[in-house]
């Protein structure tokens, strides 16, 4: 689960802002809240929203994470410059510096760094807890510095340690390389941005995502159906060859044979133009079903449709089925502009099967989310005040962010605040009909 982001000197942010998921002490949906397990643990929230007007930045903020996981997870080519956007109205070009908290396995960690186009200036890897923190390892220009006592390093030669440490090339970051060299002690905490942080931007293709069976995917899109009531009355699948049909792109084809099977699931979901469940045959070869819909004629009969036949907005709820999945399996998703073709209505009702099915009661999963959807801002039903966040822009053009947590409003107060710019951050005015409001 996220903890804490941070950011400094990236895209629109200058000075740094704090981002974080922890629970304030409102006595309000309490559900929303996953209680830590000891009293070193941090009480977090599953939910979060960020509003903002059109270039206030609230883009930048997920766009910083997308990077920071990126740069994490693929690195950089060898003698390439890291392509950082530091922020430009700054004569000083100092470096950029971003970090993450999260907690992991039942552990908290708070893992960062700081870089310029040439390369890593300071990496950190710290386990955290309430009013304590150890240090894993720490990264200067001038290398590397260990904490052999702790645990996660007490089984690895330290020479071979050092050795890697030595070798990480100045526009790589240690933990990269450490996936690369395979350290296995680093794994978890790579494995965290690699597979369970996933950032889904407006330009982004649906994530692909490994599931249990195919029976389940059926059962589980079943149930998102009927409590999202788009008039599907069922789906079906229809089986294809899976190495012959030009449906599924080569490049994902390729991931699936290299890492099928995944583990304890044994089925993967693969979203392109259309829809996919990949599976093993009796035989052992690998099998495609495509995703069909069925609605209701005249006559009562049903009738297939491809997804590609639906409507924009099904096709994209659809989209964010894998998501769905995801936060089933206790994923962090972050997604920018998740009201991109979806009706205001469809997107409360997404928050709210997330926040209140018994599907994720006891999943430590995390949906946080931009958005300029007034019907949103609901603190009594949907969404504590400490889940809502705004940013805007100063006089010298560098975003902001501030949380709604310690502000004294009501829910009616907060819609016309926030419609009459109080809070910096004004809709599209074409959302305020949709109020039914005189005006």
């Amino acid at each position: 689960m996220l903890i804490r982001f941070t950011v400094e000197n990236f895209l629109s942010f200058n000075q740094r802002i704090d981002f974080n998921m922890i629970a304030s002490n409102e006595a309000n949906l309490n559900h929303h809240i996953i209680k830590g397990k000891s009293e070193n643990d941090i009480d977090l929230l599953r939910t979060s929203i960020i509003y903002g007007t059109n270039a206030s930045g609230k883009s930048n903020l997920i766009k910083a994470m997308a990077f920071a996981r990126h740069f994490i997870v693929n690195g950089v080519p060898k003698n390439e410059n890291i392509e950082i956007h530091h922020f430009k109205l700054d004569k000083r070009q100092q470096p950029s510096r971003f970090e993450f908290e999260f907690r992991y396995q039942s552990k908290q960690y708070a893992y960062g760094f700081v870089i310029d186009k040439k390369q890593v200036n300071e990496e950190w890897l710290f386990e955290i807890g309430h009013q304590s923190e150890v240090s894993i390892f720490e990264r200067s220009q001038n290398g590397i510095r260990f904490n052999f006592a702790y645990d996660l390093l007490s089984k690895i030669a330290k020479q071979e340690l050092l050795y890697e440490a030595n070798h990480t090339r100045k526009n790589l970051l240690f933990l990269t390389n450490c996936k690369e060299r395979e350290i296995e002690q680093f794994e978890m905490i790579y494995k965290w941005f690699d597979e369970v942080l996933n950032i889904i931007l407006p330009t982004s293709k649906p994530v692909n995502i490994a599931i249990q069976t195919h029976t389940d995917f059926k059962m589980f899109f079943s149930h998102i159906l009927k409590s999202f009531d788009l008039g599907i009355n069922q789906i079906s699948f229809d089986t294809i060859n899976f190495e012959k049909t030009t449906q599924i792109p080569e490049t994902i084809k390729e991931k699936v044979r290299k890492n099928f099977p995944y583990g304890e699931n044994k089925a993967y979901f693969v979203p392109t133009s259309e829809f996919f469940v990949i599976e093993e045959d009796s035989a052992g070869q690998l099998k495609a079903s495509k995703l069909t819909t069925n609605r209701s004629d005249e006559d009562n009969d049903l009738v297939a449709f491809e997804i590609s036949e639906e409507s924009d907005g099904t096709q994209r709820l659809i989209d964010f089925i894998p998501m769905l999945i995801g936060l089933s399996q206790g994923k962090v998703f972050v997604v920018d502009e998740i009201e991109s073709s979806l009706h205001a209505l469809l997107i409360k009702k997404l928050f709210d099967f997330m926040l209140n099915s018994q599907i994720y009661v006891n999943m430590e999963s995390q949906l946080i989310a931009t958005t300029h959807e007034i019907f949103l801002l609901d603190v009594k039903k949907l969404f504590r005040k400490d889940e809502i966040w705004f940013i805007k822009k100063r006089h010298n053009r560098e975003s902001r962010l501030y949380s709604l947590a310690y502000a004294e409003v009501d829910n009616l107060d907060l819609m016309k605040g926030y419609i009459n710019g109080r809070f910096g951050a004004i809709p599209f005015i074409s959302n305020i009909k949709e109020l039914g409001w005189e005006t």
